[in-house]
């Protein structure tokens, strides 16, 4: 499942069955007490995150809910070029102004996007000290992954906030031979995809939030 074509994975009774509205027992995702809320708080544990949201429709909904909480109307923002759409359409609806930073290729004839680098935002925070966060995409999705902890003393040293669409990294926790996860590496706002790199039956994504830098009730109400 998860947007892998793969209904092989399935061994269940019919999915349908379970499609049930808000009732009590099975809780409300906007205002949750119950299984859900419980299945919030595994997440965090499993992610080491604070806080961890689920989430509809994947991730766009994580990175929609992220910028619009960290930052006002008209914020100045540092954007990576290689980014998902979704951040372009928070960037529209907030009606803010992005700067961009651009990753090299790794492999040009195939047009390969690599690391964001550090010293690539110090410069930008360098140029603009305005800017109110900084949004990258790390693992790539060829599995290119940044130095997050570098990048997060840089943004945090500026006041800033950083959020990284870690989408692809879903299976980043469950082995030591898979990159450390940004919510352990200073990021204060990292989503992730479960329908990606795991198995979801349908878009399920995580918003994980962490620290005090972010305001994680203002995040929660987008």
């Amino acid at each position: 499942p998860g947007a892998k074509r793969r209904y092989d994975f399935i061994d269940m009774p019919n999915p349908y069955a379970f499609d049930i509205t808000e009732i009590e027992g099975f809780d409300n995702l906007h205002k949750s007490n119950g299984v859900l809320s419980w299945e919030m708080e595994r997440a965090a544990r499993l992610f080491k995150a604070d806080r961890s949201l689920l989430l509809v429709n994947g991730s766009t909904t994580g990175i929609l809910s992220a910028i619009c909480g960290a930052c006002e109307r008209g914020d100045e923002i540092l954007v990576a070029r290689n980014c998902h759409m979704s951040v372009y359409n928070a960037l529209e609806l907030r009606q803010m102004n992005p700067s961009f930073i651009y990753p090299d290729y790794v492999y040009e004839e195939a047009e390969i996007l690599g690391e964001i680098k550090p010293n690539q935002v110090k410069e930008a925070f360098q140029s603009n000290p305005s800017l109110k966060a900084l949004v990258i995409t790390s693992p790539t999705y060829e599995g290119n992954v940044s130095s997050i902890r570098e990048i997060a003393d840089i943004v945090h040293s500026y006041g800033a906030i950083l959020i990284v669409d870690e989408a692809h990294g879903a299976h980043f926790p469950f082995s030591k031979e898979f990159p450390t996860t940004a919510n352990e590496l200073g990021a204060d706002a990292v989503i992730t995809s479960l329908h990606k790199t795991l198995p979801a039956f349908t878009a399920t994504g995580l918003l994980h939030l962490n620290g005090d830098r972010i305001n994680k009730d203002r995040v929660e109400y987008f």
